[in-house]
């Protein structure tokens, strides 16, 4: 009986492995009372900020936090939303995969953001959400939020402004593909990368990219053997440097925006050969 039981246990474990899922083994309650105090990304995160709301936490409940390997799915496509999460540690990508196989990455998200939220009027999962590196997040019972966002406007506001804002944001990346080359969309990534960093109190011109040029690529809309030759470009001209694996400097922001047009003629690359669009 004994050997049953742990075959069927290593049986589950394989399975969930095998389709990208985090074993229940990843998942914690926390058994603090206010998990959120001890958190650095309490200032912008939305569960923070439920949870300091007078009441509210009562209706949302308590939280759990899931903590998942690199290539590990946090949720998938077509389930029904049972959570959304607020990103603690680490960092995700949302994939949209085809019938014949083939992906295509909608997003990064980081500390501080929620993710779930896009298909929260539908009731189902959108997309995928694959941890891009070791990630921890907080999970919040939609049912739960429903209930408090019923009871309470300010929760419905700002369930209403995540949603507009991700929305914002597809919008903007629509605006990059459609009539940005390859080095304007790759300076664009970087800029946006840096914006977001600063917003959360951390260094603008220095930060991680745990994401593949793979995934940068399927994001920009590339290859990535071109996002690999645009930074090799971008590091020959002085724009960035790789200062040390995942980390990238951009030691001159003025001159990165100059490819976008964001500052006058005078402040663009001389040399645009380096930079040709690929």
């Amino acid at each position: 009986m004994h050997d049953t039981c742990e075959k069927l246990l290593n049986c589950r474990e394989e399975t969930s492995r095998a389709i990208g899922l985090a074993p229940r083994s990843v998942v914690h309650r926390m058994d603090e009372s206010d998990p959120c105090t001890r958190c650095f990304q309490s200032r912008s995160c939305f569960q923070a900020a439920l949870l300091l709301d007078e009441g509210v936490d009562r209706l949302v409940g308590q939280t759990a936090a899931v903590r998942l390997r690199k290539g590990q799915r946090l949720f998938a496509a077509g389930r029904t939303l049972d959570r959304v999460y607020a990103i603690r540690t680490g960092s995700f990508k949302s994939v949209m995969r085809a019938p014949d196989g083939r992906q295509q990455v909608l997003g990064f998200h980081f500390s501080g953001d929620m993710i779930g939220l896009d298909g929260y009027a539908a009731q189902i999962y959108l997309c995928d959400a694959v941890a891009v590196e070791a990630s921890e997040a907080c999970e919040i019972d939609a049912r739960a939020l429903d209930a408090a966002a019923r009871a309470r406007p300010i929760v419905q506001r700002r369930i209403q402004t995540l949603v507009a804002d991700s929305m914002r944001r597809a919008q903007q990346n629509l605006l990059v593909l459609g009539s940005m080359q390859g080095a304007e969309r790759l300076a664009h990534f970087l800029l946006d990368l840096s914006d977001r960093h600063r917003g959360l109190g951390l260094s603008s011109r220095e930060f991680a990219l745990r994401m593949t040029r793979k995934d940068i690529g399927s994001y920009l809309g590339m290859y990535s053997e071109t996002v690999s030759r645009l930074f090799a470009r971008f590091e020959n001209a002085g724009l960035i440097q790789m200062t040390r694996r995942h980390q990238v400097q951009i030691p001159d922001r003025t001159a990165l925006a100059a490819l976008l047009g964001r500052q006058p003629v005078s402040l663009r690359i001389v040399s645009a050969n380096p930079l040709a669009a690929d």
